[in-house]
């Protein structure tokens, strides 16, 4: 669990140490409360939304937000190198697209995209109606295809 408390976490604060201090805090808060978990329903959930709050609190404290964004791996491994390289590519503007939606949206794409929660999960974690999650997906998923969309006839039209 802690790995994916940091990505998201990371995913928040977009630095490293900040994110890791955040999970740090969680897990020993997590800790001291252990005589208490049987009575939550999910560790997990519980340890996603006091992970959400710790970096929104970090957030409002510095009010900082890194620009520089580290691109990730892609999901699957790819021989070729131009495909490689069109694969890191993509990731980055998806990143950097996703950047820009408002907080909800952005929250809820990556909870649902890049961590794999339900939508009942992302319900719980982020403290919003299943109806809201939806709305929030469809709205950052739509903004996504259609900024791609628009950017690619951009660049053709400039070829």
């Amino acid at each position: 669990m802690k790995d994916k408390l940091f990505r998201f976490a990371f995913r928040l604060l977009q630095d490293v140490q900040e994110a890791e201090d955040v999970v740090q805090d969680v897990m020993a808060g997590v800790w001291v409360r252990r005589e208490e978990w049987g009575q939550w329903k999910s560790i997990e959930a519980y340890c996603m939304t006091s992970t959400r709050n710790q970096c929104i609190d970090r957030i409002r404290k510095s009010s900082f937000r890194r620009e520089k964004e580290k691109s990730i791996p892609a999901a699957n491994s790819v021989q070729d190198p131009f495909e490689k390289v069109m694969s890191k590519e993509m990731t980055a503007r998806i990143r950097r697209i996703m950047a820009a939606l408002p907080q909800n949206q952005q929250l809820v794409v990556h909870l649902r995209e890049v961590e794999g929660f339900s939508y009942n999960e992302i319900a719980e974690v982020l403290q919003i109606s299943l109806d809201q999650v939806k709305v929030n997906l469809f709205r950052g998923r739509h903004a996504i295809k259609n900024t791609i969309i628009t950017e690619e006839g951009i660049w053709n039209k400039q070829k």
